[in-house]
């Protein structure tokens, strides 16, 4: 249930509505804003053999009202952090503490983030009259504390994926918004000692929702290696909310871990799916990542 407030409470403040080509699309309101999910983007099969520019694009078309944009401009800000130290064990600069301080600032006095913090403070996790810096800092550690040899931290995994802040790579992606502003991936993709088309693109949605609330990618392979040998592969691009606002992110996965469970049941506009945690194997189970998990998906085509 405080999922599902979350996500309502997102979508009246700075989420977007994620619509579905062909399915709902004609629900477009510039005021809400929208991201229109192909379910369908297929790479030309013509142009894909010599094609290094042909992008497999499944976010059609995007509308971020200007009312709403200051919250993905502070994400920016976190994101361009990471795109020179992937897999760095440096400390965080006193800059980019600031910006992790302002984004915090802007993100614990909306709604969605709201709800999270009376989750905390009724289940034991924050003392009753804390602080805004008693909230802040509770968050801080959960979500930009460095892990794993000081070279990650949830924040990364969750809003960066598994690849961080590479471009244009198949790694996993739990926030749609840095899928989008990365771009791609190709058609074509260069390797070492070989060249991978991508042959078909399977977008899936939970079972019965007319919206993209949460989708998963599935990329068929097909690499070729300097001696022309052949090999088909499957890539699976893990599950991630659509239209999600940062703070709406941000809300669901510090929940998520308060939790306490592995897998956690959510309904979510009369769906069902189960939302996965993973934590650090030491002794301090700190929060790795997060995503959820269709349990129904299907293709919409």
């Amino acid at each position: 249930m405080t999922f599902q407030k979350i996500w309502e409470a997102d979508m009246k403040e700075n989420g977007i509505l994620p619509l579905i080509k062909g399915l709902s699309d004609n629900q477009k309101d510039p005021a809400q804003g929208y991201v229109i999910v192909d379910m369908n983007p297929q790479p030309d099969e013509a142009s894909t053999p010599g094609s290094e520019k042909n992008e497999i694009t499944v976010f059609k078309e995007t509308l971020i009202p200007d009312s709403k944009q200051p919250s993905y401009d502070l994400f920016i800000k976190l994101h361009d952090n990471y795109d020179w130290k992937v897999g760095s064990k440096e400390s965080t600069s006193p800059e980019e503490q600031a910006e992790v301080n302002d984004f915090l600032q802007f993100a614990i006095g909306t709604k969605p983030m709201q709800i999270a913090r009376e989750y905390a403070e009724s289940n034991g996790h924050l003392a009753a009259g804390n602080s805004d810096d008693d909230w802040k800092n509770m968050l801080k550690a959960l979500w930009f504390k460095l892990i794993k040899g000081n070279s990650t931290s949830y924040f990364e995994h969750v809003f960066l994926g598994e690849q961080g802040s590479k471009r244009r790579k198949l790694g996993g992606h739990h926030f749609w918004y840095h899928y989008l502003i990365n771009d791609g991936p190709f058609v074509k993709l260069e390797k070492e000692d070989s060249i991978v088309f991508i042959r078909h693109v399977e977008v899936n949605k939970i079972e019965a929702s007319k919206l993209a609330e949460v989708i998963t990618i599935e990329y068929s392979l097909e690499e070729i290696d300097n001696q022309g040998k052949k090999t088909k592969l499957i890539k699976n691009i893990g599950g991630f909310f659509v239209g999600t606002s940062p703070e709406g992110l941000l809300a669901l996965g510090t929940v998520a871990f308060l939790d306490g469970r592995e897998h956690i049941p959510v309904e979510l506009n009369g769906e069902k799916l189960d939302i996965t945690v993973f934590r650090t194997q030491d002794e301090k189970k700190d929060a790795r990542t997060f995503y959820p998990v269709i349990k129904e998906a299907v293709p919409a085509h």
